[in-house]
């Protein structure tokens, strides 16, 4: 029996940005043919499986090298803005360098017309580096992306997952965003040895729906990004946790959210595997039992969606 239980896909689609404060030896492998490869595979997995996603990308990602530095870049003055950019200003500036700049990706997505387009900030800077005054000016920026590439942005996945003033986002027509995932906490344990915890914890459950303002998308949990010592969890484990959440969801009327990055299937060709089976099983259990596929744009109420309450 369908209970109205759903599962969600989200994608943060960052390239660079992400590790803009602190670059990883493999952000090198971001070159532009491997992240095209990465989001066609995407696409093409959740187009044989017939499931919509939210990709939510860093306007900055998906703009032109030129127009990033001529427009946007002479706006960002605030300390915490210079701040953030500062590690990485002279690769962003250079021609030679990919994975900053990738319009074309945003392009790619529009054509798969049944997912959402969310945002990921504009230059993925943490929330909770910014004051108020900054916040706004990241939201403008990312209101004036929207409305130059078309999109009708909703919700945001906000860098790194830190949740921070939410009380704005109402006013620049943004109104949901994922949560935090409701990771192992103990305090005792070394963040390791949390974070394997969390892996290996094949009784997750999925997570109800907050319809407080702005809306609160469970959190869910991240995909097993088989790299590094991520890669000594068999990939059954982690399908029997995605499996067991998914059935959670679909007989208590829950939300299972599940979010990766793109750019980590280039990292870890094995997460493809994984992900495909993932899709299968949400596949499988939305032709079972009627359970939902959803993305967070799904999750708004009529009145949001319309836009009647700006």
């Amino acid at each position: 029996m369908n209970n109205n239980g759903s599962i969600t896909f989200s994608f943060d689609c960052e390239g660079k940005w992400g590790m803009a404060d602190h670059p990883k030896v493999w952000d090198s492998q971001l070159t532009r043919k491997d992240l095209i490869k990465a989001y066609e595979f995407i696409l093409n997995t959740l187009s044989a499986q017939n499931l919509s996603a939210t990709f939510a990308f860093v306007g900055a990602f998906t703009e032109t090298r030129e127009q990033f530095l001529d427009g946007s870049l002479p706006k960002l003055t605030s300390k915490s803005h210079k701040s953030w950019l500062e590690h990485s200003k002279e690769r962003i500036i250079s021609k030679t360098e990919e994975g900053w700049f990738m319009p074309e990706l945003l392009e790619l997505v529009k054509d798969f017309s049944s997912h959402e387009i969310a945002t990921h900030s504009y230059t993925h800077i943490p929330f909770d580096t910014m004051t108020r005054s900054d916040a706004h000016t990241e939201l403008e920026l990312i209101r004036s992306w929207a409305l130059r590439k078309n999109i009708d942005c909703r919700t945001i996945v906000y860098p790194r997952n830190i949740v921070r003033h939410e009380n704005l986002l109402k006013q620049f027509g943004i109104y949901g965003y994922r949560d935090s995932p409701k990771n192992f906490s103990a305090l005792k344990f070394p963040k390791i040895v949390k974070s394997l915890i969390n892996e290996v914890w094949i009784f997750q459950k999925a997570e109800k729906i907050d319809s407080a303002e702005p809306l609160k998308v469970p959190g869910g949990v991240f995909i097993n990004w088989r790299y590094g010592f991520r890669t000594y969890i068999p990939s059954k484990i982690s399908l029997l946790k995605y499996k067991n959440m998914i059935r959670d969801a679909d007989l208590q009327n829950r939300v299972a959210h599940f979010w990766i990055h793109p750019h980590n299937f280039i990292t870890s060709p094995e997460t493809q595997d994984l992900f495909a089976k993932l899709c299968e099983l949400a596949s499988d259990q939305r032709d079972k039992s009627g359970v939902l596929i959803k993305n967070q744009h799904g999750y708004l109420r009529p009145i949001d969606v319309s836009g009647n309450n700006k």
